[in-house]
């Protein structure tokens, strides 16, 4: 009975959250990837940066974490009609997520105007920041229609 309210309510809401949706896929995948690849940061000096504020153990465990966050707040979106603080839940979540890319970000552009590594992550990680700041808004918005009631 609950698998099926859950799986409802993640069905009725996909299409409205689906870059929330979408955003969980890097936020996993990079999780996994600093998991499966210990010595990462050894492989570019476009991870110098990041590799001097943590090392791959610690950043898997943070993205991990934001993933989590994200996962349970879609979850719990739209499944329980009762509970009025789901978009404060997808808020928060974007929020984490924003805070992890723009740190991720920030990390390659540092490593790029100091070590030399490669711009390209500066594009693809700040694309996501865009993303997470879409989402952000979005869930902003919910929230204040539920606070006007519409």
């Amino acid at each position: 009975m609950i698998i099926l309210r859950v799986y409802k309510g993640i069905a009725d809401h996909f299409p409205m959250r689906f870059t929330e949706w979408v955003m969980m896929m890097p936020t996993f995948g990079m999780a996994a990837a600093l998991h499966a690849s210990p010595d990462m940061f050894a492989v570019s000096s476009s991870f110098g940066s990041l590799a001097r504020w943590a090392d791959e153990g610690t950043w898997g465990l943070i993205v991990l974490f934001c993933g989590v966050v994200r996962l349970a707040a879609l979850t719990v979106n739209g499944t329980f009609k009762g509970f009025r603080f789901s978009p404060h839940l997808r808020f928060g979540a974007s929020l984490v997520g924003i805070f992890f890319w723009s740190q991720w970000t920030l990390g390659f552009a540092l490593s790029w105007a100091s070590l030399g590594g490669a711009p390209s992550g500066i594009v693809a990680y700040g694309t996501f920041c865009a993303m997470e700041l879409a989402n952000l808004t979005r869930s902003g918005s919910d929230i204040g229609k539920d606070i006007r009631g519409v």
